[in-house]
């Protein structure tokens, strides 16, 4: 044995969990104890390594060897990640290390900020020039494999603008309806760069692919998936702003047909088949071209000369001519001479690009006072873009006059008006303004501004939750108003609107608001939230939230944030630490003497065990749960234990007692306005119902169930009500229409990650393939619930699955299979000793 490999255990350690650098650098150490790996070993494998990717930056011993020792300040995520792949070659394993190491860094939360849309950009008015480069772009000659194109150059010399314009040509000529573009944040001064991953997951949302899926799957399956999704669509990327060829990679399509445009100061290298378009600053004849487009065909004709000088003294780089015309446009009273002799003598002061800080420098300097604190201040907005309320939040002004601000901003061309009526700084512009915001304006006013904008948006967030989910508005915190009123949100699609509209923003400032000292502000984002980001699957975003409310002194605070985790990780299929979420917000629920959340968060724990099939440690917390929600009076609790009550009496058969708790639920569930609650509970009736042999009547409730779920877009009690209605019909027979919803089931279950409901629907498929007599069919079906189940922990379903095969296998003659897997369900089925059915988290 290596000597450098001790008692270790007989797993290798994982990273999860390390709340220091102290305690990852022991867990990376024992990690390469585990390998038995010596020190010495480990640094010649991580420099072969990194000289193996073309990294010419190579550790000496001493680095690596540190990385693995207490005492450290800081850590370094990519040789976290180079010894780890050093020492296994699975890449999910890598990014695991990666990513707690960030999460310990706090750089999680921003990297995974990313700016997304599932549209392009308009496409610029003021575009002019670039005829040669746009050419080579959008006429390949007649190259039918997939084109990925890199657009670099200097900051300021239009690589974004000629990518838009030349993204909508090839999207109108090829009849694209796939257009996808991201912000990779590659040059950002304040902010990491965008996480390819997360941009990934983005844009796997804007295909279809519903979050629950996307969490399930690894980083080479998304990307399969990604790629699988644009194939044959012809599609059109835009990917602005790398900073490198590795952030891009993940993001890159394998398939003929369509096209990816990449930004980037520096030259990309190492993209195979990548085509290369260097931009250098526009032509004196462009440059004059795109003044007469944005100043006037007649004003520059008047004083030619002076144009030129303009576009000179600018550099011809495109943004800042852009920036210097809204200054002619705002100052008619100036002559283009006048205009170009104040660049001459302002150019004379700056130093590295100086045309650009000489272009935007002027415009700034005419703005009103209003406008230019405005324009400082959205400088450090952590988002990308803001709406006008978010505007006047910030500057601490009225509506009216914020959109005035912002008016004044557009036209200077300072601030780029987006989709549907939002704002947004170039990159360039907001890089200048925040400078200037911590050079001018006071810390104190700065902290002031972001406190009116964190301010507004929980206050708005608050009413959107209220419309989203009016049933649990006794669950979030009170707050106070803000000065700007929130918009007026008149149905559950308006709220859901602004809150997918402004998620990343909310994030953000919750984020921002730690980091600043005011966590036990940023905390009360967590239970606002909750519902929402629960409901939507967005996993990685709960956990930034959450996870920031755990650090809150607030004991209830870290309680209620514990117990929203569980829920997040419950529903994702992380039983084990789901359990140990709960068991903590218990801890701090039950000292703070809370018996109302202490209640709920044992409901869930309930729900945790019932999916580990430790059935009675399920009732038991359900019991409890009750008795405490009847005695508090609250009412969508007490309706979510009864159900699961209910739950519990089906499983061991009684199903008049199960009937009385679920009607009771029931009731409960329309009258506060529980629609999942409902649906879940329209589903165990039914069941009870066809248990006592009314099918008929089954069949209803599952249908009831069924058309709920679809009207309000549930995907979980959907599901489980395709389920109910596949499984009654396969036992009536009815065969070809059970297929139907339990096939439909399954892709619901695949799509939202969630596991119990597609090992049942593998089952049921199973068990209708072999009622139309498909043996081979129905055994591999059973087989594939069997290898859910089994990572599931689920030994019902295992049961029922050795079953499945028992009966497929003695019908084509394999006694020997059958008999074995008959006695494996019945010794799992012995083992639990109930049935298994579903339960509803509170």
């Amino acid at each position: 044995m290596n000597p450098d490999r001790t008692d270790v255990g007989e797993v290798p350690p994982e990273p999860l969990g390390a709340g220091s650098f102290d305690e990852l650098a022991a867990r990376l150490n024992t990690l390469r104890g585990w390998y038995g790996v010596s020190y010495r070993e480990l640094h010649r494998r991580v420099v072969r390594g990194r000289r193996a990717a073309g990294n010419p930056d190579l550790p000496v011993f001493n680095t690596v060897y540190r990385c693995l020792r207490p005492g450290r300040r800081r850590v370094d995520a990519d040789l976290v990640a180079d010894i780890v792949r050093a020492l296994t070659a699975d890449e999910v394993v890598v990014a695991r290390w990666r990513q707690v190491c960030q999460v310990i860094a706090g750089l999680t939360a921003d990297s995974s900020w990313v700016t997304v849309a599932g549209e392009l950009p308009a496409d610029s008015t003021e575009f002019v020039g670039r005829h040669t480069e746009l050419a080579a772009i959008t006429c390949p000659g007649g190259d039918e494999r997939w084109s990925t194109v890199v657009i670099d150059g200097m900051a300021g010399v239009g690589k974004t603008s000629l990518a838009v314009r030349a993204a909508h040509r090839l999207a109108r000529r090829n009849g694209t309806e796939v257009r996808l573009w991201a912000d990779l944040r590659g040059y950002d001064a304040d902010r990491a760069p965008a996480d390819p991953l997360a941009v990934l997951d983005e844009f796997l949302r804007r295909l279809g692919v519903p979050g629950g899926e996307i969490h399930r799957l690894g980083p080479a399956d998304r990307q399969e998936t990604y790629r699988r999704l644009l194939a044959d669509r012809h599609p059109v990327v835009v990917l602005d702003n790398a900073a490198d060829a590795d952030q891009v990679r993940p993001l890159l399509p394998d398939r003929p047909g369509g096209v990816v445009l990449i930004t980037s100061r520096r030259r990309l290298t190492g993209l195979a088949g990548a085509r290369s378009v260097h931009l250098e600053a526009l032509p004196g004849t462009e440059s004059l071209d795109v003044l007469r487009r944005l100043v006037g065909v007649a004003e520059v004709a008047e004083d030619t000369e002076a144009a030129a000088r303009i576009a000179e003294l600018v550099g011809h780089l495109p943004l800042a001519l852009t920036v210097v015309a809204g200054r002619i446009r705002n100052r008619r009273d100036w002559t283009l001479r006048d205009h170009a002799a104040r660049l001459a003598e302002r150019r004379d002061s700056l130093r590295v690009e100086d045309e650009l800080e000489t272009a935007i420098g002027l415009s700034y300097a005419d703005l009103p006072a209003g406008a230019a604190l405005l324009l400082r201040l959205l400088a450090i907005h952590p988002g990308r873009d803001v709406d006008t309320r978010a505007a006047a939040a910030l500057a601490g002004v009225d509506l009216g006059t914020a959109e005035e601000l912002l008016g004044e901003l557009v036209a200077s061309s300072l601030v780029q008006r987006r989709v549907q009526d939002r704002f947004g700084l170039h990159d360039v512009v907001r890089l200048y303004a925040a400078g200037l915001a911590r050079d001018v304006d006071a810390a104190s006013a700065r902290q002031a501004a972001l406190g009116r904008l964190f301010g507004y948006y929980r206050h708005t967030a608050c009413r959107a939750m209220d419309r989203y989910a009016p049933h649990e508005r006794d669950r979030r915190p009170a707050v106070s108003t803000s000065d700007v009123p929130a918009p007026d949100f008149a149905d559950l699609a308006a709220a859901t609107g602004w809150l997918d509209a402004e998620r990343h923003n909310l994030v953000g400032i919750t984020a921002l608001a730690e980091e600043h000292g005011r966590r036990e502000d940023a905390a009360m984002m967590s239970p606002i939230l909750n519902r929402y980001l629960y409901n939507a699957l967005l996993f990685a975003d709960a956990e930034i939230v959450h996870g920031i409310a755990i650090r809150a002194a607030d004991p209830l605070i870290q309680a209620s944030a514990h117990m929203s985790l569980g829920a997040v990780y419950l529903r994702s299929n992380r039983y084990q630490e789901s359990i140990g979420q709960l068991k903590q917000a218990l801890e701090r629920y039950d000292a703070a003497g809370d018996r109302t959340s202490w209640a709920r968060a044992l409901n869930n724990l309930g729900n945790a065990f019932d999916r580990l099939s430790d059935f009675a440690a399920a009732e038991d917390c359900y019991r409890q749960a009750l008795l405490v929600h009847r005695a508090t009076g609250n009412r969508t609790s007490e309706s979510r234990a009864l159900g699961n009550l209910g739950n519990s009496a089906m499983r061991v058969g009684d199903w008049d007692k199960a009937a009385t708790y679920l009607d009771e639920a029931l009731a409960i569930m329309l009258e506060v306005g529980d629609r999942v609650g409902e649906c879940l509970t329209y589903g165990n009736l039914g069941t009870v119902r066809e248990q006592q042999g009314h099918s008929a009547e089954a069949l209803g409730h599952y249908r009831r169930a069924l058309v709920t779920a679809r009207e309000f877009g549930y995907p979980f009690p959907e599901t489980e009500a395709l389920l109910h209605v596949g499984v009654l019909l396969a036992r009536l027979g009815e065969y070809d229409d059970a297929l139907a919803h339990l096939t439909e089931a399954l892709a619901l279950a695949r799509r939202n990650s969630l596991g119990e409901f597609e090992v049942k629907a593998l089952n049921g498929i199973g068990i209708a393939l072999g009622g139309k007599g498909d043996a081979a069919g129905s055994i591999a079906r059973h087989r594939e619930a069997l290898a859910v189940a089994e990572k599931l922990g689920d030994r019902y379903e295992q049961a029922q699955a050795h079953k499945g095969i028992e009966r497929g296998t003695a019908v084509t003659g394999d006694t020997g299979t059958a008999d074995d897997h008959g006695r494996k369900a019945r010794a799992l089925l012995a083992e639990i000793g109930l049935r298994s059915s579903v339960s509803g988290e509170s």
